[in-house]
């Protein structure tokens, strides 16, 4: 028998952004890091190229990218972040999950094995939700990375 595997719905907390493959790669400069303290006068002469899809986006086949929608997952998340998830990654205790229970929207939150347990982060969404035996559970991914923007200037 045959086990088709539906494309992901993602409910109000998450939306997916799509990945594009083709196209030219982009390259920023990295010049060593940045110090809290008196840096080095040799580090001005450290330089080093980056590509930003090589780094985060490598697995194409196992990575989705998503968008924050709400609220479930304040301070750690907020509304409109970036997040990119590998689903070649396996969920351990404490990472942060996509997951879909019974069939469910796709739902974001930190995965607590120990106990079988989905907790959200905000103490106004207090409710966790407890993983039963016989539950269906579909873990899409864990974050591997967010991204947030301070805030867009025009």
């Amino acid at each position: 028998m045959i086990n088709f595997i539906k494309a992901p719905k993602f409910g109000d907390e998450l939306e997916n952004l799509s990945i594009n493959k083709e196209g030219q790669k982009y390259f920023a400069e990295f010049h060593g890091g940045i110090r809290a303290g008196f840096p080095s006068p040799a580090e001005d002469f450290l330089s080093d190229r980056v590509s930003l899809d090589e780094r985060y986006l490598s697995k194409i086949g196992s990575t989705f990218v998503n968008r924050v929608r709400g609220l479930s997952m304040y301070p750690e998340y907020l509304d409109g972040d970036l997040i990119i998830i590998r689903s070649d990654y396996e969920a351990q205790n404490g990472d942060d999950i996509v997951v879909s229970i019974n069939a469910s929207d796709y739902t974001l939150k930190r995965y607590d094995k120990k106990n079988s347990t989905l907790m959200a982060l905000n103490p106004k969404y207090s409710e966790s939700v407890k993983i039963e035996e016989n539950d269906e559970v579909v873990i899409l991914g864990v974050v591997d990375t967010i991204i947030r923007e301070k805030k867009k200037r025009y």
